[in-house]
């Protein structure tokens, strides 16, 4: 047939009209047609994913391809009709020129969009398609692009060995797709009641529907077979849920018109429309405004609260709440919890806006509300970790702004709260920072000025008058407080100091420029954790080692104040938290200082010794004959002081001082702990009337050097000699180094010498006789106990008679003088307000019911309860109830302990109600879920830790945390540090793997970019994560390293310094574990398993270069400069001379020694 006599056929972009046949001299081989059928089908699939690309593109663009389409086709068919007669060769041409066109395009200029959208114009795209299997042309081929993890207009380029590690993120997607679809309703079938059966309603049939179901089913199935047959027109057979006979399907509409609905989501719609009713009836309550904005996200969830939100919806949430938030501030006006508000609004803003943007308005917003301090307290944290705009300077000169706008506020209960605050976060920013001795010399300037001030001053004296004489006592170079021979400012004896010379005996190698300079440097920051003098011989002049007056007058004019209420115990508080230390917890300070205990900010003792490895601050539990010793092995303590902690044994109860020794003393810290021991003796001597830090600085001094403490303890015992504290905490240091007689002579003594103490000093026997009987029962000494306890009412121990005491037994009329006296006792306790005297006593009392019941546990937790019912009499929002109630916890739960580690028997499960019920209290109390665990542990059930821990570091469990939005940390770090914790400890058995340490790691940093997806994103600091804390990310790098995972510790490592861009440590763990050659020689090939794996380099010559310029642009101190030594060595190594460098055997790798 003609080919015009053909019909027409559709004209596709695929479509080639086919060429007419050559002839057979010119026809290729079999083979060859075969290739080029196989060619024609790969172009043909080739122009359908091209056309289906192209849907996406702009109407003017279809409109242009399909016309160049229809040309194309129409003079290709008239090519083939009249190909004999046409010898013109031009629509050949140009139909090669427009394929030219098509696939290559050249744009020098780039798009526009980019700075009016952060993005490319998608419209102006030109089509086309990828090759190479994710490759990007320009980078390595072991980058690939990882549409997995894509969201949004960004991509995410992985190098191949991260793509191993994805298979889980992978199948977590893919299960996301299963959480989002909406379950089934089903109701049971309606069966119609007939008049021939009515007398059948009573009979009962045995048959399970189900099985009935499942027969029927079986009897149906050749039926089924046949409902999607193979080329069936009703489509590809999909898979039926099987439904039991008696059950069927209901949809919303039909269950509406039965008048019942089952709606998962009902409660959820209800909620929110009774929160926006309360908005709308009252719109100046903000507490219903932020509980509307908290709803959403469980709107947005519906009944499926755990599933994870995808990028599109988080960014959705984040717009909507903003809208409530923008609603609300305009519905309230001046309100006082406005504050409240444009913090919750700035929070979600920096969820969806670039950091320059977000910069932007958080100017606008302290412009218009500079009177509200928690916005510059959250603008301080923003300023503090944005890597891209962070300078040393400019963040200083940020703390100080702030300091002067606090200074200025009216006289309120949390001003010098607030203030104290900002100091100890100004000057851990400046030892962090690297700028230790400008941090010191602050520190010594405020306790003299507010401890030592000489008497001729008051607090009515103009502080322009004091401020220059403290000037000069500083300018004078005497020793200052924490140094050797300091007295005070007021004793005006002060010793000079001696002339120091200070050499570097570590000197820079330029065949190994990074080894070299990490070894010096140490040695320098170790030199220079005081301010020196200028007589010092120094061996660099270095303008930072000598603190002058001027570098103190700025910061102390604002923020020293004489007449600010509870500045000296404020202060001292925040000193412990300088210095490291555990935080010293009173009722006074319940509701303020303690809820530093897990700042982010604050809490990163961790840093201080760089010695340290993880296995010192994670240790693992591997001997499991001693399990009496795991739960007490958590290092990071988050507990209420007593005389047991402080001076604990870690072989019996829990330490309170142990990791602070182990970081700071027994390396090279950035804390000096003879400093901060010389000057908590000067501080325990200007403060006669606290009890406590004496008790405190006591038992440091026990911890650090045993025969110094027991000195220190006799000087003190003759200044205050009517102090049972002191008393008490001399004996239980003589017990402790295995001088029970002398302890027990002591204890005696005091008891007997007490008679002729007042009332008031009197009561306080209870803390000896408390500790008497626990150093008994310890070592399971029951007979000698027994005799303390007949001796209780008498006040009185005859040690002849102790020493021969056996088993007594108890009469009647001594149980009931002891319970008579036990009961008085802390009646006076509690009345003279004395939380940790009234425990003493409720002690005594569950240890005489202990012993007098055969040690019944149940029996012995009675008093307890009778305390705790005792307490509840008390006002809710008293701190002394709160403080008392936690101290009564801690008791029973030593007790506890005491009990099962000695073989005792007891019901798992009533341990695991008592210890749930101290958790949901005090839900971050290192005791109580220290104990929790090991408990679960013992009885080999792990899951229940989980759930308790998922708990406590999900959500807010206080009020307190929900209200105040300045200083509060929500989740403290310990909790987190925990958390991983028993990660790494759980067995294998239970669910532990490399992923799920990970996941808890993730989980306790709340990353809002873990995949560096957008670096310009700015950091959320406000979120329950730990984000900020520099324990975290420490930790997190070398547990990579640990399990031999270089590349991911890299990674992390950088996610690290965007994050907390301030910390010097942090940047130079790429040269003291990161280092190509410290990488190979302690992971070389294989990893923790002995298994080989690949080989994973650490960072070379270049990336350490680019990683030391991290220094330079952050203006982060750096004792021993080597710019120069390292431009010198690019110049030799581009030149291509004699290096003087070391170079690897490998000839293969162009890494240095370094």
């Amino acid at each position: 047939m003609d080919s015009q006599d053909k019909k027409p056929v559709p004209r596709f972009s695929s479509f080639k009209f086919p060429q007419p046949p050559p002839p057979e001299t010119d026809r290729p081989s079999e083979r060859s047609r075969e290739s080029a059928r196989r060619d024609e089908r790969s172009r043909h699939h080739s122009s359908r994913r091209r056309s289906h690309r192209d849907r996406s593109r702009s109407r003017e663009h279809r409109k242009e391809r399909r016309e160049h389409r229809h040309s194309h086709g129409r003079h290709s068919h008239r090519g083939e009709v009249a190909s004999e007669s046409r010898t013109d060769s031009k629509p050949v041409v140009k139909e090669t020129k427009d394929e030219d066109t098509d696939l290559f395009v050249i744009d020098r200029k780039g798009d526009r969009y980019n700075l009016i959208y952060g993005t490319i114009h998608r419209y102006n795209v030109p089509a086309y398609r990828r090759f190479g299997r994710g490759g990007v042309l320009g980078l390595p081929r072991n980058h690939r692009i990882d549409r997995d993890t894509s969201e949004g207009g960004a991509l995410v380029i992985r190098t191949t060995a991260e793509f191993a590690d994805s298979g889980k993120l992978k199948s977590k997607n893919i299960l996301s797709g299963l959480r989002k679809q909406k379950g089934k309703l089903l109701r049971v079938r309606p069966q119609p009641i007939s008049e021939s059966t009515a007398d059948e309603q009573d009979y009962l049939s045995l048959n399970i529907s189900s099985y009935r179901g499942d027969r029927d089913h079986l009897k149906e199935l050749d039926s089924d077979d046949d409902k999607f047959a193979y080329r069936s027109i009703h489509g590809k057979a999909k898979p039926e849920e099987h439904i039991a006979s008696d059950l069927e399907a209901v949809s919303d509409t039909d269950s509406e018109n039965e008048g019942f609905r089952v709606d998962l989501n009902e409660e959820i719609k209800q909620t929110n429309a009774d929160l926006t009713r309360r908005t709308q009836g009252n719109p100046t309550d903000v507490g219903a405004w932020l509980r509307l904005i908290d709803h959403q996200t469980a709107v947005l969830s519906g009944a499926e609260e755990s599933r994870p939100l995808t990028y599109a919806e988080r960014t959705g949430l984040a717009d909507i709440k903003m809208s409530i938030y923008e609603k609300a501030l305009k519905q309230i006006g001046q309100h006082p919890g406005r504050e409240r508000l444009l913090l919750g609004l700035l929070e979600e803003g920096a969820k969806l806006w670039d950091t320059k943007k977000l910069l932007q308005r958080w100017q606008t917003t302290l412009k218009a509300n500079s009177q509200f301090i928690s916005l510059w307290v959250r603008y301080l944290d923003f300023r503090q970790t944005q890597f891209l705009d962070f300078t040393y300077e400019r963040c200083l000169a940020t703390f100080i702004e702030c300091l002067k706008l606090n200074q200025s506020s009216p006289n309120g209960p949390e001003k010098a709260y607030v203030q104290n605050y900002l100091f100890l976060r100004m000057t851990l920013f400046m030892r962090e920072s690297g700028f230790a001795e400008h941090a010191v010399g602050l520190w010594q300037g405020i306790l003299e000025l507010t401890f030592f001030r000489p008497g001729g001053y008051t607090l009515q004296t103009d502080r322009e008058k004091v401020l220059p004489e403290f000037m000069e006592f500083w300018e004078s170079e005497v020793a200052r407080i924490g140094e050797p021979g300091a007295k005070g400012w007021k004793s005006g004896s002060s010793a000079a100091m001696d002339p120091k010379g200070l050499s570097t005996t570590q000197p820079i190698s330029r065949k190994s420029v990074f080894r070299s300079w990490i070894a010096s440097e140490r040695e320098r920051t170790a030199n220079a954790r005081l301010p020196a003098r200028s007589l010092d011989e120094l061996e660099d002049d270095d303008p930072y080692r000598v603190i002058i007056p001027s570098d103190l007058w700025e910061v102390l004019s604002i923020f020293w104040n004489p007449t600010a209420p509870n500045l000296a115990e404020v202060l001292l508080d925040s000193f412990l938290y300088f210095c490291h230390l555990p935080p010293l917890i009173s009722p006074s300070n319940m509701q303020t200082t303690k809820r530093w205990a897990g700042d982010n900010f604050l809490r990163n003792e961790f840093m201080s010794s760089a010695e340290l490895g993880l296995e010192d601050w994670f240790p693992r539990e591997t001997n499991t004959d001693n399990s009496t010793a795991a739960p007490l092995s958590f290092p990071h303590t988050n507990f209420i002081q007593t005389v047991d902690t402080l001076f604990g044994n870690q072989k019996t109860w829990f330490s309170l001082f142990d990791s602070w020794v182990k970081a700071a003393v027994n390396t090279q810290s950035d804390v000096d702990p003879e400093w901060v021991r010389r000057a908590l003796r000067l501080l325990v001597e200007a403060n006669p009337a606290k009890d406590d830090l004496a008790e405190y600085a006591l038992a440091l001094e026990f911890a650090c050097n045993i025969k110094e403490a027991k000195k220190f303890a006799k000087s003190l015992l003759k200044k205050r000699s009517s102090n049972l504290h002191l008393y008490n905490a001399y004996a239980l240091m003589e017990c402790r180094s295995g001088n029970t007689s002398t302890a027990e002579h002591v204890w005696a003594t005091t008891l007997s010498m007490s008679k002729s103490f007042s009332d008031q000093e009197r009561i306080d026997n209870g803390l000896l006789w408390r500790t008497w009987f626990w150093e008994c029962l310890e070592p399971r000494d029951i007979a000698r106990a027994s005799h303390l306890l007949l001796a209780l009412p008498q006040q009185n121990v005859d040690l002849k008679l102790l020493a021969e005491a056996s088993q007594p037994t108890f009469g009647a009329t001594n149980l009931l003088k002891m319970h008579s006296f036990l009961s008085d006792s802390q009646e006076h306790a509690l009345a003279a307000r004395k939380a940790s005297v009234y425990v003493a006593y409720t002690d005594c009392s569950a240890i005489l019911s202990y012993l007098t019941h055969a040690l019944n546990l149940e029996k012995s937790l009675e008093p307890y309860s009778a305390a705790f019912t005792r307490l509840s009499t008390l006002p809710a929002h008293d701190s002394f109830k709160s403080f008392t109630t936690e101290l009564l916890h801690q008791s029973r739960a030593k007790l506890l302990y005491h009990h099962i580690s000695q073989g005792n028997a007891y019901k798992p499960a009533h341990i695991r109600a008592l210890l749930t019920e101290s958790i949901a209290l005090h839900p971050h109390n290192t005791i109580f879920l220290s104990l929790f665990a090991w408990n679960e542990s013992r009885n080999r059930i792990e899951e229940r830790v989980r759930g308790v821990i998922r708990d406590i570091t999900t959500t807010a469990t206080t009020q307190a945390a929900k209200h105040n939005n300045i200083l509060n940390t929500q989740i403290p770090i310990t909790s987190h540090l925990f958390s991983i914790y028993t990660e790494l400890n759980r067995p294998v058995y239970a669910g532990s793997t490399l992923h799920s340490v990970r996941a808890a790691f993730e989980k306790a940093l709340a990353d809002p970019t873990p995949d560096s997806s957008y670096p310009d994103r700015p950091t959320n600091t406000s979120s329950i994560g730990a984000h900020s804390n520099l324990t975290l990310w420490k930790l997190y790098i070398l547990f990579e390293l640990s399990r031999g995972n270089v590349n991911r510790a890299k990674a992390i490592f950088y996610r690290a310094v965007r994050a907390c861009p301030w910390s010097k440590e942090l940047v130079m763990l790429a040269f003291t574990h990161l280092r190509a050659d410290v990488v190979k020689q302690r992971h070389g090939n294989a990893d923790t398993s002995g298994k080989v794996k690949v080989k994973e380099e650490g960072m070379g010559f270049e990336e350490l270069r680019r990683v030391w310029n991290v220094f330079v642009e952050k203006e982060l101190r750096v004792h021993v400069d080597i710019e120069g030594v390292l431009d010198e060595i690019v110049v030799w190594r581009e030149e291509g001379g004699n290096l003087p460098i070391d170079m690897p055997e490998d000839a293969e790798s162009d890494e240095m020694q370094m």
